[in-house]
């Protein structure tokens, strides 16, 4: 009697190489055996990655539950690293990817795993990115406004509307699937389980917006400028904040939602290292510009424009040469003169 198939694949080199560029982030978990269940998840699918931030439990790779659940799968416990906070748990990624069942304000369009594990793919293949973080949220609130808000991508399970809440470690399970099907549908061997070849049929669908397929690299694969860190882009925010208060275009005591706002501006645009240096340059000198005493308003001292979060200034030209964009509209840009701006502009498109 012939024993069926069991559908078990290895990986090639080039399929374990995209699983290991996945890192999977579990954002302050409450229960130490969701670990042990996630760590088992991770490892039947081939990942190893796993980062953990603030854990109400930091020992929890040692906790009999955690351990027990695990069911042997305790290497991923034991290299599972610990951060204070989500930026310094995907620091390093250059595309990282929120997984909740809501989307939230300012936060990226929700996609379906399927679709999500495609593009993570498509730019670890064009050589965009060389590391993609799933980021999953608490077990009873999920994932933040904020927390989503720094993620490049959402990714929501498609449930029954009337109750789609996953456990924790069956979410994680349902991606770690995704993206082993889609990596070993990568193999080239030509020897494909059903499943990895269903689940890999949106991939030339065309709701892939960059038109790629992780099956083979784009004709134009060499040209992709890698994209700027995690960690490159949170800085340029915050760099970009302290440009926005030196000006008085931002007032630090009423922020309003104008930097989530360009969280998601940059989110979308997809940052490349160069442009992140080119946007830090321009950040530099708006910081030059408003410390110059020829920009000061008369009478007014640098140290108590410094505790005011930035000089007030007086308007300043939006061209080098001096010349408006717009003739015959001033733009304001200091605090005693709020002259009308560019067309469309109002406090509320500030935040």
């Amino acid at each position: 009697m012939t024993v069926p198939d069991s559908g078990h694949r290895p990986l090639s080199g080039a399929g374990r190489a995209r699983l290991a560029a996945q890192r999977i982030v579990l954002v302050t978990p409450s229960h130490a055996g969701n670990l042990g269940s996630v760590a088992r998840a991770m490892t039947a699918m081939g990942l190893a990655d796993l980062v953990v931030v603030a854990p109400r439990d930091p020992g929890f790779a040692t906790d009999a539950q955690a351990v027990a659940l695990a069911s042997g799968a305790t290497d991923v416990l034991d290299r599972a690293r610990l951060a204070a906070d989500l930026d310094a748990a995907v620091a390093d990624c250059q595309w990282v990817v929120a997984v909740s069942a809501d989307p939230r304000e300012f936060g990226p369009a929700p996609e379906a795993p399927v679709e999500a594990v495609a593009r993570a793919f498509a730019r670890l293949d064009s050589g965009q990115v060389d590391r993609v973080a799933w980021v999953f949220g608490p077990e009873r609130t999920g994932l933040s406004i904020e927390d989503v808000g720094r993620c490049q991508a959402l990714v929501t399970i498609p449930a029954d509307p009337v109750f789609a809440s996953l456990n924790l470690s069956q979410a994680v399970q349902i991606i770690a699937f995704v993206l082993r099907q889609q990596a070993l549908a990568g193999n080239g061997d030509g020897d494909l389980p059903a499943g990895a070849t269903a689940v890999s049929s949106a991939l030339g669908s065309g709701r892939i917006e960059d038109g790629r397929s992780p099956r083979r690299r784009h004709p134009k694969a060499a040209e992709a400028e890698a994209l700027a860190d995690h960690g490159a882009v949170e800085a340029l925010l915050a760099h970009l904040e302290q440009a926005l208060v030196a000006i008085d275009y931002l007032d630090p005591r009423h922020p309003r939602k104008l930097m989530p706002r360009m969280r998601r501006l940059f989110a979308r645009a997809g940052l490349e290292k160069a442009e992140v240096e080119l946007l830090r340059g321009v950040c530099r000198k708006i910081e030059d510009l408003a410390a110059s005493p020829a920009l000061r308003p008369a009478g007014a001292p640098a140290a108590a424009a410094a505790e005011a979060g930035g000089p007030p200034m007086g308007s300043l030209p939006l061209c080098s040469n001096g010349a408006d964009s717009h003739p015959g509209r001033p733009v304001a840009v200091g605090a005693g003169s709020r002259e009308e701006g560019p067309p469309g502009e109002t406090d509320e498109s500030r935040g």
